[in-house]
């Protein structure tokens, strides 16, 4: 097994809190909001470990920041039905910028 990245920790270890959370939401949010949000986080997990294991990370940046993207959005409608305090909000959104970053100077792209 390869050694893992920092980012693979780092995102592994956002994906458990976010985890967490979700599975505090309401009922009424489990096929919808809940499950989309899992899907995209464990995809970009799916990414990431694929990454890892990739000589041409480049063919792959384009998936992870859209998986980024997309799971900032899913959390901040979160926020918004009342399901995320702001504070946990900030925490995600930082925790998905520093992966973001990390990202674009593992992938080699500026």
């Amino acid at each position: 097994m390869k050694p893992r990245p920092p980012i693979y920790t780092k995102y592994y270890d956002l994906l458990g809190w976010i985890l967490d959370r979700t599975a505090k939401f309401p009922k009424n949010m489990r096929f919808g909001l809940v499950q989309k949000i899992e899907t995209i986080s464990l995809d970009l997990l799916d990414l990431l470990v694929e990454a890892i294991y990739s000589s041409e990370r480049t063919e792959l940046y384009r998936p992870v920041n859209l998986g980024i993207e997309k799971l900032r959005v899913f959390l901040r409608l979160s926020h918004d039905r009342g399901l995320l305090s702001a504070e946990q909000l900030r925490f995600a959104a930082g925790g998905l910028d520093e992966i973001g970053r990390m990202w674009h100077g593992w992938a080699g792209k500026k």
